[in-house]
């Protein structure tokens, strides 16, 4: 069993003086965040595919076992069935084959909007996606309550057990609202578990932008609590994936690398001045 925890960032200027120093130029943070962190959730496919080249120069800045998790471009998220067949599934391979060839895909990620809903959706619309995929793990987060509510949650589990897609579960502020998912700690593909933590911000589901509604600075306790949820999941997985996802000012990198210090995992005593710098270990 091993938890790998990171962020879905290293870019970020509000993350200078916590992950790297100010003479960090942006072409090299990944060598910094990689110092500190074993993994990265990838949100740059989100936007746009990029080049080849550019995921080449991601897999040369980081180290041998270091993990990238991809999160599919919103083809995936919007038609899930209709991407798996059409020519961005070929174009999200190509990008990555610099990863897969060096043994550092951790595995796929899948967000679903709160649109795709028990009442108007179908999980059956993901079995290309998993098929195409396939034998890289995937992870799907759903973002609709409905499908962990009564009688709708054991089946919404067990089509992912039966299809070993690995269950999100997610750390966020809790209400009645279709957006804001209960905690669910359920292990589905024994290969893998998955946690996303988009802060406790209250707004959340009235949130005008992402940066407004994952604006939450964790607190000691909250990651107590976070830490009890993961070791719950790692009794039944392999792997366990964290991700902050509270990504505004520099909460996220914060929480991670306080996170690793309640699991015992070792962390540098401060950021790099520049490229080149030693960091002591503590």
């Amino acid at each position: 069993m091993a938890i790998h925890i990171g962020c879905g960032s290293w870019t970020d200027d509000a993350y200078a003086g916590v992950l790297y120093g100010k003479g960090w130029p942006k072409g090299e943070r990944l060598k910094a965040y990689a110092q500190w962190f074993d993994r990265i959730e990838i949100n740059s496919f989100t936007h746009a595919i990029p080049p080849q080249r550019n995921v080449a120069g991601w897999v040369e800045q980081t180290p041998a076992g270091f993990l990238f998790d991809v999160k599919l471009p919103p083809q995936f998220s919007d038609n899930p069935a209709a991407a798996a067949l059409g020519p961005v599934c070929g174009a999200v391979f190509h990008a990555v084959q610099p990863i897969i060839a060096a043994r550092k895909l951790g595995a796929f990620l899948l967000t679903l909007p709160p649109s795709f809903s028990p009442g108007t959706r179908r999980l059956a619309e993901l079995d290309g996606v998993v098929a195409k995929l396939r034998p890289h793990r995937l992870a799907v987060e759903l973002r609709h309550r409905g499908w962990v509510e009564g009688p709708a949650r054991a089946a919404t589990l067990d089509y992912f057990a039966a299809h070993q897609i690995a269950w999100v579960a997610v750390d966020m502020a809790q209400g009645q609202a279709p957006r804001l998912m209960p905690a669910v700690d359920r292990v589905t593909d024994p290969r893998l578990a998955y946690l996303r933590c988009h802060g406790r911000n209250p707004a959340y589901a009235r949130a005008g932008s992402d940066k407004e509604g994952h604006h939450h600075d964790y607190t000691g306790t909250e990651l107590a609590e976070i830490a009890g949820r993961i070791k719950t999941l790692a009794a039944g997985a392999k792997d366990v994936h964290v991700t902050f996802n509270n990504h505004a000012e520099d909460f996220a990198p914060k929480a991670a690398i306080a996170l690793k210090r309640l699991h015992g995992q070792t962390v540098l005593g401060g950021p790099p001045v520049k490229p080149g710098d030693q960091l002591e270990l503590m």
